[in-house]
């Protein structure tokens, strides 16, 4: 029953590296946005606040897990 647990495990710590990567690349794209933008109505700003907020919490995951792209190759 261990290596069910095990192989779960890194199939979910997969997922999350995923998700981690892809909050990141969506994070640092609206923050771009708002950089070079001219008119700041809010919203864009709050989607940045949103993005950033997710992507810190799949950071804070995978370090509680202790997870990164070095333990999974």
């Amino acid at each position: 029953m261990k290596w069910f647990r095990r192989s779960l495990r890194e199939e979910y710590d997969q997922r999350l590296l995923a998700e981690l990567i892809e909050a990141k690349v969506k994070f640092e794209s609206k923050r771009h946005m708002l950089e070079v933008s001219i008119e700041d109505t809010g919203e864009l700003a709050a989607q940045v606040k949103q993005a950033e907020a997710l992507y810190f919490f799949y950071l804070k995951e995978a370090k509680k897990r202790n997870v990164s792209l070095s333990t999974l190759r």
